[in-house]
């Protein structure tokens, strides 16, 4: 009697990748694919032969070979980069315009099922091409006289780049269409924080693997007090931010409409981002290299910033939460509030501000900021991100009574980033750009005595009282959704 395990259930006997593999498989498709694939193979192969006996100086050796190693590795990039991305991206895309998404949405599968269903059974014909790619490379490079360990970094570099970008395409693919428009700052967050790393760190080690293959493993950059290969890192760092990828699209088709990032993920992948993002950048603050802090500062507040547009609760949220009720009657009135306290998108991006404050003094220490300077540049930044999560939850608690809400809070975020920035230059008052949270910012690029410490009281005082407006309007609002809750 046969036993099933897990993996059978995933890719094996997964009906997804079944139902994907007779649509690829069918020779009305396969013969154009194989076709052009074979074309570009043999004619990268003749323009190797070719160039080398027009150089009469050139023989077959190992820099013949180590460069069709490389030129295999572009086309197994261009496979598991490019077109196996395209697939997963279009999958849901193809669901809805096949007016399949709903059997899709019903299939008695589980969300794991889901997600490998697509990452393979979209791309088991890119897999296919990518394992005879692999083959070749495999051959053109024990010719070239390349270390097997090398070529397993590189595999590994490949494939954990690969997997990463599927998941972040298949996650920003993943919204329901009905839902699409409310979860799209959420996806440009997954973008954002996953893209930027990603993007340039694979490219630069390219660029040394298409230099010199080797030098790619001996290349070691700092992180905390260590030296790692920078191999090694980007395979890290694409694991680590696909997984939280994958993780997302497992959310998001188990619960359909939900945020992106649950509260306490939301806070477990800040801990991770900020960890990683100070490895890299601490080595280099003790410098004196103010650009360093900077750039520190961009990269680390970035998620806090977005991160909780990506968990927003709702309305809806808030009602379901403060149905759980306290046990006794008589707490009843204060449990409501507490849940309603706890529940809430403010202390949401509270406690996400308080562990990057913890990063923030560790950075500051090592760039040998003043204790004085530090408490003053905590303070401004903690009034200018409330203010920004007030106006967060005025879309929150307001949309559902006035509908255009998210437009007038639009205007008001524009006018608070960038009117100080445009009455700076037209009135000729340079610290004026202080007030706005970019100018804020900006003076932490001054490598001399920031200008920012002299105006440090008028600019929290702007924040006050630009916030007590937002701040009575919340609270009218969650009186009014516990008053809601007890007549329901």
């Amino acid at each position: 009697m046969s036993r099933t395990t897990a993996s059978d259930n995933l890719v094996w006997n997964n009906p997804l990748i079944r139902r994907y593999a007779r649509s690829l498989f069918r020779r009305s498709h396969l013969w154009v694919y194989l076709t052009i694939y074979i074309s570009v193979v043999l004619l990268l192969l003749f323009l190797n032969v070719v160039g080398r006996e027009l150089d009469e100086d050139s023989a077959i050796g190992r820099t013949f070979f180590q460069g069709l190693y490389s030129q295999f590795l572009m086309a197994e990039i261009a496979i598991l980069w490019v077109w196996s991305a395209l697939n997963s991206r279009s999958a849901l895309r193809e669901e809805v315009a096949n007016k399949t998404y709903d059997f899709f949405r019903l299939l008695p599968l589980s969300a794991l099922q889901k997600a490998v269903g697509i990452l393979v059974g979209k791309n088991l014909l890119c897999l296919l091409l990518a394992v005879v790619t692999l083959a070749a490379m495999t051959l053109f490079g024990l010719l070239g006289g390349l270390p097997v360990s090398f070529q397993a970094q590189i595999l590994l570099l490949v494939s954990s780049v690969a997997f990463c970008v599927n998941a972040v395409v298949l996650l920003s693919s993943s919204a329901s269409p009905k839902r699409r428009g409310k979860m799209g700052v959420g996806l440009w967050l997954v973008l954002l924080v996953f893209f930027g790393p990603l993007v340039f760190g694979p490219g630069l080690a390219l660029l040394r693997v298409g230099a010199g293959l080797q030098e790619a493993t001996t290349h070691h950059v700092p992180f905390y007090s260590i030296e790692v290969p920078v191999l090694m890192l980007i395979i890290f760092l694409a694991l680590y931010f696909g997984l939280w990828s994958l993780l997302g699209v497992l959310r998001k088709f188990t619960f359909e409409g939900a945020p992106l990032f649950s509260r306490p993920a939301a806070v477990l992948f800040l801990l991770g981002y900020e960890l990683i993002v100070l490895g890299l950048f601490l080595p280099h603050l003790p410098g004196g290299e103010s650009l360093f802090y900077f750039y520190w500062l961009i990269v680390s507040l970035l998620p806090v910033v977005f991160i909780p547009a990506g968990a927003i609760n709702d309305r809806a949220g808030y009602l379901e939460a403060l149905g759980r009720r306290p046990a006794h009657p008589g707490s009843a009135g204060q449990g409501m509030r507490s849940l309603l306290l706890q529940q809430c998108n403010l202390s949401l991006g509270i406690v996400l501000f308080a562990i990057w404050l913890v990063f923030f003094v560790i950075a500051s220490q090592g760039e040998r900021i003043a204790t004085a300077q530090l408490i003053k540049d905590a303070v401004v930044l903690a009034s200018c991100y409330v203010f920004l999560l007030f106006l967060l939850e005025l879309c929150v608690v307001y949309e559902p009574i006035h509908g255009k809400i998210r437009v007038l809070i639009m205007f008001v975020l524009l006018l608070y980033l960038f009117l100080p920035l445009i009455l700076a230059v037209t009135l000729a008052v340079p610290s004026l750009h202080l007030y706005s949270p970019l100018g804020f910012l900006a003076d932490f690029v001054s490598f001399a005595t920031p200008r920012r410490a002299d105006f440090w009281m008028a600019i929290l005082g702007v924040n006050v009282a630009l916030g007590v407006v937002p701040a009575l309007a919340i609270r009218r609002q969650y009186m009014q959704i516990l008053a809601l809750r007890r007549t329901m």
